[in-house]
């Protein structure tokens, strides 16, 4: 048996739009730091395509950087019982993954954070195995 495992989803496009220009934690505080590139849902086959890819498990701990409208997280809670943390710049993105969240009964196994995913502070996380593909 595993024991559990920390579970990171980040999904970047080769863009040179990923590059930081600078910002500062208080920038982002004021929000006078907008996203670095439009938000895209991914279709929902395909997040439950990557989480069975990512071996999710219960007890895993699943982080989704850029998380969006919090359909990783929300599904990895909903589907496999896993307690997951969503991170966005964004607060609209924000409140509508706490709506989904709320909408499909995980709130209690997921939290949003709205915060840089280049400035965030993992350091709450478990001290486990990451997991970034299959073996």
């Amino acid at each position: 048996m595993r024991g559990p495992t920390l579970v990171v989803s980040l999904l970047l496009a080769a863009c040179p739009a990923f590059a930081l220009d600078g910002a500062t934690r208080a920038q982002i505080e004021r929000g006078d730091r907008s996203p670095d590139v439009i938000f895209v849902p991914t279709p929902q086959e395909v997040v439950e395509d990557m989480l069975r890819l990512a071996n999710v498990q219960k007890g895993d701990v699943l982080y989704d950087l850029g998380s969006g409208d919090g359909r990783i997280p929300v599904t990895a809670a909903k589907l496999y019982g896993v307690r997951a943390v969503g991170i966005d710049i964004d607060p609209d993105r924000i409140r509508e993954a706490q709506e989904n969240a709320r909408r499909n009964g995980v709130e209690h196994l997921v939290k949003f954070r709205n915060d840089d995913l280049f400035e965030a502070d993992f350091r709450d996380a478990p001290s486990s195995p990451f997991t970034c593909c299959p073996t």
